[in-house]
């Protein structure tokens, strides 16, 4: 079974020798949210992993990497799904294949209903999703947008922004994005 993403940090920085205290200093996070986040208590958001991935000085994508990380071009439909990460998500699945030069990654996101709680964040490239079950409400940079299934939203990813479920139904989505995350 696939470890889980809050495993893999703490035994890479204890392979690293870094204590939490250094973790800290070098994300900005509280001692008391990295230790609980390794634990598996607190959820991991893309944002706060982005930050973890750069103190421990490793690709995130080092995270959710097979053992054999040889090119492939299709995934199977049990494949790729991203263990503790992004707890408000119900399910998170990599659709990108592997290969050199890749320019974009692409998800399926599944949120339950009613999920709130993700912290705003921008970085460099852009963003496009596409509702394909449900309602999801994304604020870009301050502005609220509420999309609908067969709609989609495509945003730079400088500007804020963040999503939720406020709806009582699943929400699924298809997510493309750059730069690579993974």
């Amino acid at each position: 079974m696939e470890e889980e993403v809050h495993v893999k940090i703490k035994k890479i920085r204890k392979q690293k020798n870094m204590t939490l205290k250094d973790m800290s200093e070098k994300t900005g996070f509280s001692i008391s949210f990295l230790s609980q986040m390794e634990r598996g208590i607190s959820p991991i958001t893309m944002v706060s992993l982005k930050k973890i991935a750069s103190a421990l000085d490793i690709q995130m994508k080092s995270l959710f990497e097979e053992e054999d990380s040889c090119e492939e071009y299709y995934r199977r439909g049990n494949d790729a799904v991203l263990l503790g990460l992004q707890r408000n998500y119900k399910y998170f699945k990599i659709l990108s294949g592997r290969f050199d030069n890749r320019k974009l990654d692409s998800f399926f996101l599944a949120m339950d209903p009613k999920s709130t709680g993700f912290e705003a964040g921008s970085h460099e490239g852009e963003e496009f999703f596409y509702i394909l079950k449900g309602c999801a409400t994304f604020i870009v940079d301050g502005e609220k947008h509420v999309i609908k299934a067969g709609e989609s939203i495509h945003y730079p990813s400088t500007k804020s922004h963040t999503v939720y479920n406020h709806e009582d139904e699943e929400l699924e989505m298809l997510c493309i994005l750059t730069p690579l995350l993974f």
